[in-house]
């Protein structure tokens, strides 16, 4: 995380709060984290509901697409708040697309389905869910300003289950970069 990042009003370790025990959070509460130039926070962690469920609220601008890649047991879920979120999937065997989502859709990224996303519009906000819970992690490897190096992002394949595949033709990112918002 960058030395000079200060929290923003709402922060709340849920070291304090969460670990299995019920608990409550007021809006724009939860523990934020920088990444990639855009904010997660978290909401719940796999350590507060016995393993089973992770939940985050991204929100962003524009941005390039996050490094294609697949879990073996995990599924991932994404609810568009505001704005629109890109996601590309490919199921491996023939099934691939790219949809984008708009405020008030709904998209499954299910486990072993290669896939990516993107803040495809300025101001977006995307709910999500991650089951069982644990690659809420990631955040602990994302760089707060840029996009995260592929040496960081492969350590983190060691603490999560996430395979990384910088070279999947999952799209054409030169095509992608100049609709939503440069490389």
């Amino acid at each position: 995380m960058s030395r000079d990042w200060t929290p923003p009003p709402g922060h709340v370790s849920l070291d304090d709060v969460g670990l299995g025990g019920a608990y409550v959070l007021g809006a724009g509460q939860g523990q934020h984290s920088p990444a990639n130039g855009s904010l997660r926070t978290l909401l719940a962690r796999a350590a507060d509901t016995h393993g089973d469920v992770s939940v985050m609220v991204c929100s962003g601008d524009e941005s390039r697409p996050t490094m294609p890649h697949f879990h073996r047991h995990t599924t991932e879920a994404v609810f568009v708040l505001e704005g629109v979120i890109r996601i590309w999937l490919d199921d491996q065997n023939g099934t691939r697309f790219t949809r984008d989502l708009k405020a008030g859709e709904f998209g499954m990224l299910p486990r072993n389905w290669i896939h990516a996303w993107a803040f495809a519009a300025p101001n977006s906000t995307q709910f999500g869910i991650i089951a069982p819970g644990g690659f809420e992690h990631i955040v602990d490897f994302l760089d707060p300003d840029k996009p995260t190096s592929i040496e960081r992002l492969r350590e983190s394949e060691k603490h999560i289950d996430v395979r990384w595949l910088p070279d999947y033709p999952l799209f054409d990112l030169a095509r992608e970069a100049t609709t939503i918002g440069g490389v």
